[in-house]
């Protein structure tokens, strides 16, 4: 059998460990990494996803032909572009020659490259191995250049040669 005494002395010594630990000051388990600022200033990615968040609504879309004349078309639709970097376009073209060519359809991340003012949907892939900043071959139909300003977003689309095909104008 145990001797009291002995229950005593484990019982003031569990007391005090719970004491010494209780006092103890609470830290991360993890330090957070040093990194280095992000870049916000004008022409950064971040500052043009801040400029492009929102909706925007259509203001027009208009046709290029093989020789560069610009036409009217008649479309409509709604931009919306999130803080995490998704965009949802949904919209209506009523030209039968251009409907086939452009679509105002889509919803998922985009990738935004702010140097050369170009974007294109991070799904974009390719059976070819592709360097890291380069688009797949082929995959130039996907690729949509920008203006952006304040009130306005300007997006050209091209077919899969590069060529000018449509470009939209988006109001807020």
């Amino acid at each position: 059998m145990s001797h009291p005494w002995t229950l005593v002395k484990l019982g003031i010594g569990v007391a005090a460990l719970v004491a010494m630990c209780s006092a103890c000051k609470s830290e991360p388990l993890d330090r957070p990494i040093k990194t280095t600022p992000v870049n916000t200033g004008a022409g950064s990615l971040e500052a043009t996803r801040r400029m492009l968040e929102g909706t925007w609504t259509l203001a027009s879309m208009e046709a290029v032909d093989t020789a560069g004349t610009h036409r009217p078309v008649k479309a409509s639709g709604q931009l919306q572009y999130d803080a995490y970097g998704n965009m949802t376009v949904a919209g209506v073209i009523e030209d039968e020659m251009v409907k086939g060519r452009v679509v105002l359809d889509y919803k998922g991340k985009i990738i935004i490259d702010p140097g050369t003012k170009r974007f294109y949907p991070s799904d974009l892939v390719s059976d070819r191995p592709v360097a890291p900043g380069q688009l797949p071959s082929g995959s130039l139909d996907k690729v949509r250049s920008y203006e952006l300003s304040p009130g306005s977003f300007v997006v050209t689309y091209t077919d899969d040669m590069g060529k000018v095909i449509a470009v939209a104008k988006w109001r807020r």
